[in-house]
């Protein structure tokens, strides 16, 4: 288990993860992916404003 997303995983995954976690989770995952960071989906997912 790698535990870093991939660009193939979030695409193939974008209606589990707008139904599971909304549209905001969404939104972060493809913010990660074009910018190229590397990070895990449960800090993308637990994600809180500051």
């Amino acid at each position: 288990m790698r535990g870093v997303i991939t660009g193939r995983e979030v695409v193939s995954n974008l209606g589990l993860i707008y139904r599971e976690f909304g549209a905001s989770c969404v939104v972060r995952c493809l913010w990660v992916l074009v910018s190229g960071k590397s990070t895990t989906f449960l800090e993308v997912a637990c994600h809180r404003e500051r």
